[in-house]
């Protein structure tokens, strides 16, 4: 067996929400399903795809039963981490989008700065860039976006 890519599945709750929430994060779809588009499906579905990983969200599925997309995610027993080269760029993001930031960034021994943010069902998506002195002060010297979003 070969395993050629991994992705994750979110069954959400308001598709079109999501889809803004995920598109100001970033996130480049690459194909939409749904009852008013092309390709014609009983639900709203929407594939990203970045760095041959897959996203796919949903506020419908043949195997799951329809309460499912209802559910907030309470718990972050999973969650997505999201590799990029810059949180400031992140950060960027959250502050035009209005998204709040639920772990400010932080810098940990291992050599990453990380970041959390959960989206509009409560997914939560951690942003992990390398570790940089530079972009780590300059993140620390512009605090004020934290109270601002917060």
């Amino acid at each position: 067996m070969s395993i050629s890519s991994v992705g994750t599945h979110i069954k959400v709750a308001d598709f079109a929400k999501s889809v803004r929430f995920y598109e100001s994060m970033g996130f480049k779809m690459v194909f939409e399903y749904g009852p008013d588009k092309k390709v014609k499906e009983d639900y709203s579905g929407a594939v990203y795809e970045q760095g041959g990983c897959k996203l796919e969200i949903a506020d419908g599925h043949r195997a799951v039963k329809t309460k499912v997309f209802k559910e907030k995610i309470s718990s972050p027993k999973v969650s997505l981490m999201v590799y990029v080269d810059k949180l400031s760029r992140i950060i960027k993001l959250c502050k035009k989008a209005k998204i709040r930031i639920s772990v400010y960034p932080r810098h940990y021994y291992w050599g990453t700065l990380e970041m959390v943010v959960r989206d509009p069902d409560g997914f939560v998506l951690v942003f992990i860039a390398s570790y940089d002195e530079i972009e780590a002060k300059k993140i620390k010297a512009d605090e004020s976006w934290a109270s601002k979003i917060n």
